[in-house]
Parts: structure tokens; sequence; C-alpha cells
């Protein structure tokens, strides 16, 4: 395999555009897509993606998308050997060593999946920016994990149908966008037990309600470093933390930075 990476970008900004792919466009989304659409050189709709994905298009595909100031969303620019879509069988496959693979346009992650990407995004535009050949070079190995994923899922991986009441808990966990409310609360409004909740949440979505929050909380924590210029004190309460100190701790765990590090580190 054979992966040639241009650039990898993070994108924060909200945003409304539709662009022509130019060449293979590799992306993870976190968080803030309102729509995104995929459309076929011949203009036929061929897929979308939604909030903790992945999405993979070759060159000549369009994209329609809109995010929200919410966003956070990495885009890998470059070409991969053996990519291709398939006209006749409106597919995209990947072409390797005499075996051909259909691949999804794009592939629903977990929480902690997205987390575990995030870092290789976040470490593959580190290692490009560097512009040494040895870099580059480990950079694209990392791209090949992501396109791992693509083709783990188009093996046969499938997600149960999720059930219409956790679905709805997940929801009020997203809804509760400036962490009002503690978990405990939230289960309240639902007739399932708290116990049973989290089995049905760690057995559909490969992690449990409070760590799902967690990463959350830190993609939010993230946002206001690199977005705002809000002080320690009023992200705190941003994010419904009762004290800076709480704050430093959660980001020193998640992260092992100190938050005046990750500030930097984002602004990078």
């Amino acid at each position: 395999m054979n992966i040639n990476i241009t650039m990898t970008e993070l994108y924060t900004e909200k945003q409304i555009c539709r662009q022509k792919a130019f060449c293979v466009f590799l992306g993870l989304i976190i968080s803030g897509v309102k729509h995104m659409d995929f459309y076929a050189p011949d203009g036929e709709f061929i897929g979308n993606a939604s909030n903790m994905s992945l999405f993979l298009l070759p060159p000549g595909f369009t994209i329609d998308f809109a995010f929200d100031e919410q966003r956070i969303n990495y885009v890998t620019l470059g070409w991969i050997d053996g990519l291709r879509w398939d006209i006749k069988n409106r597919t995209l496959e990947f072409s390797d060593c005499n075996q051909s693979i259909k691949l999804p346009v794009s592939v629903p992650l977990t929480p902690v999946q997205t987390k575990y990407l995030t870092d290789i995004f976040n470490r593959t535009s580190k290692l490009i920016k560097s512009a040494t050949a040895a870099n580059k070079k480990a950079a694209e190995f990392l791209m090949m994990s992501v396109l791992a994923e693509f083709i783990t899922y188009s093996e046969g991986e499938s997600r149960e149908c999720v059930p219409e009441k956790l679905e709805a808990f997940k929801n009020a966990i997203d809804n509760d966008v400036n962490f009002e409310r503690n978990l405990e609360d939230i289960m309240m409004d639902f007739d399932y037990s708290s116990m049973h909740l989290r089995r049905l949440f760690l057995r559909y979505y490969q992690t449990n309600p409070a760590e799902y929050r967690a990463i959350r909380r830190f993609a939010r924590i993230r946002e206001l470093l690199l977005k705002t210029e809000l002080n320690f004190k009023e992200i705190a309460d941003a994010v419904g933390m009762n004290n800076v100190t709480h704050l430093h701790s959660f980001v020193r765990k998640r992260s092992g930075m100190t938050l005046k590090q990750l500030r930097k580190n984002l602004q990078m």
C-alpha cells in the first residue's frame, strides 16, 4: 500500500460549503456537523457522515456540508494507490496485491475509537508539519491504521439496532451542552434502572455513560481553549465544573498536560 500525504488540518470554524475533492480526502468528524453529504462525480448521492465518524473520498467527489460552532473535525489530503470509484457497481474499492475490497465512504465510531483516532490525526498533523522525510513517512504509516477502520468495517462489523430509549438517553447527554446536570439526574428521566442503562450503553456504544460524557466534556474544553480567550475559571464554569482545581485535574488526567500546555499545543 502506498500513501502520499500532503497535509492534515484541524477545522473548528462554523462553515457552510460545497466543494469538490481534488485529491483523496480522509477525514474525522468529532462534533458540530449539521449535515455532510457525498456525491459521486456524476452527481448521484452516495452517502453521508455524522458526528463521531470517518469519511473517505477519492478525487472527483463533491462534499456538501454545514458545521456549527461546535465543530471539531480533521481532514487529511493526499493520494492512496489502489483507491478508486467503481462506476458500474457504484462502490468505493481498494485494490492491493490482486485483492479488491469494497469500502464504505463513511464509518461510524464509538467514543473510544473517536478518542484513539483523534490522537492519530493530531500526531499526523504535527509529523507532516515538521517536513522531514522520516516524519512524513511516519505520518503515512499512521494513516494506514485509519484506513484499517474502513477495511474492518467493510468486512462485516455492524451495529445492532440501538433501543429507542437508549438512543434517547444518549441524546439527553449530548443535549446537555453546558454539563449542567449530573449523570444520575439524567438517568432518572428514563424507565430503565441506572445499572441497566449502563449495561446497555456499554453493549451498544462500547463505553460507559460516564466515560462517554467525559470524552464530550474534554472535547468542549479543547474547543474553548482553542477558540476563545476565556480564563480557566470561566472555562470551568462553562463545562459544569465546581472550580479550576477540578478542571486542572480533569485535563491532566485526559491529556497528560496542564491547561496552559494544552492551550499552547492546540494553538500551534
